[in-house]
């Protein structure tokens, strides 16, 4: 052993062993040199990197988190190799016109060295793959969670209309306010059973497709507005005749406000269910490896 391998050796040894992934050790110098620079590496890589300042043990994980992603790319036949990283940081020049002593500078100037970078750019483009090819197949986002997301979002939006399809459970004559929320209870039974009292033996029913908000009362349109798909509303007086309604089909009419907006809600619903998956995987994943920490 010469000299210069015994000393790296040495100060290999001395400095504190934080965590364990598989075979390769995490030491605190590598963790104190990322919570140093986490802003600077948030700016370039913010989808894994997203806090300006990070824990010991946050870092930890990270790293950990890196190397699964590693390992599954391999077990799928994907290799990030230095040609792909160095063409990523020209593109990256060219884009915003810096010759290469200037990015030296700039991440100089942001406490980051150009080893560094380089491999952040290697640890993005592996997220990337890892994302698209792990995780997106995993997530289905429908047209009725759109809708719903929207409809929520805009409640109050005097544009927001729907398409309904409805039973029409209704009297001869309006009740009083307590016998009303009778009369409720008495539909809902007699939805599920068959079964009505006495009391409302002269109930109709009348089935109602394709439903437009058009020529609906407004205080109907509300009552519709706040009930869900499968439910049922409250007793509406309409006409001197109570009624109330069971919904069978709310559909959310596409108003050019919806089909300008639905891509953008789409790409939300989509994020959060890449990063609600995305835990769910590392938590999975950590079963399969050598994982220990020492904090």
């Amino acid at each position: 052993m010469t000299l210069l391998t015994s000393t790296l050796v040495q100060a290999k040894l001395m400095d504190k062993v934080v965590a364990i992934f598989n075979s390769k050790v995490i030491t605190l110098s590598q963790i104190e040199r990322i919570e140093l620079n986490a802003a600077a590496r948030k700016n370039v890589s913010p989808q894994i990197y997203s806090k300006d300042k990070l824990t010991e043990k946050e870092v930890a994980e990270l790293l950990i988190h890196q190397g699964m992603i590693r390992d599954k790319l391999t077990a799928i036949g994907y290799n990030v190799t230095d040609e792909q990283v160095e063409e990523q940081i020209k593109g990256t020049e060219k884009r915003l016109g810096l010759s290469r002593p200037e990015l030296l500078k700039f991440l100089s100037s942001n406490n980051l060295s150009f080893d560094e970078y380089f491999e952040i750019i290697r640890e993005t483009i592996e997220y990337n793959i890892f994302s698209s090819r792990v995780i997106a197949p995993l997530i289905s986002i429908t047209e009725q969670q759109i809708k719903n997301t929207y409809y929520n979002k805009y409640l109050g939006n005097k544009t927001v209309s729907f398409k309904y399809g409805l039973t029409d459970y209704s009297l001869g004559s309006s009740l009083p306010t307590e016998e009303a929320k009778i009369f409720k209870d008495a539909v809902v039974k007699y939805h599920t059973s068959g079964i009505i009292s006495e009391s409302f033996k002269s109930l109709e029913t009348n089935q109602l497709d394709n439903i437009s908000e058009d020529g609906l009362t407004n205080e109907l349109i509300k009552e519709l507005k706040n009930t869900d798909e499968g439910a049922f509303t409250r007793p509406v007086k309409i006409n001197g005749s109570e009624h109330v309604f069971y919904v069978k089909k709310k559909d959310l009419v596409e108003s050019d406000e919806y089909i300008q907006t639905k891509e953008k809600i789409r790409n939300e619903l989509f994020e959060d269910a890449a990063k609600s998956l995305t835990t769910v995987w590392f938590e999975r994943e950590s079963a399969k490896h050598y994982i220990k920490y020492n904090f």
